[in-house]
């Protein structure tokens, strides 16, 4: 097979991964490990680049959210601020680390939050529970995201959403549409700083973000047509599988 038709395969997976990014997270899962087989990239540069087809598929997801009504454009804007600011902490710390740092402790994270959702899913579906207040934790914890996203990106959407639902109980549909608005603002961030430290390949990312930006707008119809219930299921099996993906990474 020769070289372009391996790039030609970077479309389907990541149709797959703009899906499950616009309804959970975690889809990079799926498309890192494409670009670094299918075209050969380094993981730092496989990073990097992976960030161009996750910017189009938020802005075709984010672009039906708004259609439909469902972005709290203040409630991003209050989030974002905190959250930008942790993203080039993360990304400078993977240029200069080890892909695999703090991998372990996530992963962990990703897991017990897992278990504590099954056993207590009103932590995001109820909608009438009283959120906690201190706007200390809430911006330490979506700064704390915010380097995560810029270190590692995969499962931002997850941790994005379970920050959204704690501290502002709402519809998960609504607290998805604000995920993915604030997502596109992140990786836009992030994507600059690997631009400046030259870990981006144009075209693997161009070409794997025509599918992303494919499944960020079915992803979106679909989190709209089927609501929280399905959010809430994609969420727990995503968030179980990127545990476990950060534990036992592929070598």
């Amino acid at each position: 097979m020769p070289d372009w038709a391996w790039y030609l395969l970077l479309i389907p997976a990541g149709f797959i991964a703009g899906i499950v990014n616009t309804i959970a997270g975690g889809g990079s899962f799926l498309t890192l490990p494409a670009l670094m087989f299918l075209c050969g990239l380094e993981p730092k540069i496989a990073n990097g680049t992976n960030r161009v087809a996750i910017l189009l598929s938020t802005v075709t997801a984010s672009a039906t959210f708004h259609r439909h009504g469902h972005i709290d454009h203040k409630l991003v804007t209050r989030l974002v601020l905190p959250t930008v600011i942790g993203v080039p902490v993360g990304a400078l710390l993977a240029v200069y680390l080890p892909a695999d740092a703090f991998r372990p402790v996530f992963g962990a994270i990703f897991l017990a939050m897992a278990v504590l959702l099954i056993f207590r899913p009103t932590l995001l579906t109820d909608t009438e529970r009283e959120p906690p207040k201190s706007i200390l934790a809430e911006v330490a914890l979506f700064f704390a995201i915010g380097v995560y996203v810029g270190f590692i990106q995969a499962g931002m959407g997850i941790l994005l959403l379970l920050g959204i639902s704690i501290f502002h109980a709402r519809e998960l549909v609504g607290a998805n549409a604000v995920k993915n608005v604030m997502g596109f603002v992140l990786t836009l961030i992030a994507l600059i700083v690997f631009v400046v430290y030259g870990q981006v390949k144009w075209i693997p990312g161009l070409i794997m973000a025509i599918g992303n930006t494919l499944g960020g707008y079915f992803g979106a119809k679909l989190a709209i047509k089927k609501g929280s219930r399905l959010i809430f299921a994609f969420l727990i099996v995503v968030m179980i599988a990127t545990g476990l993906k950060l534990l036992w990474p592929y070598k």
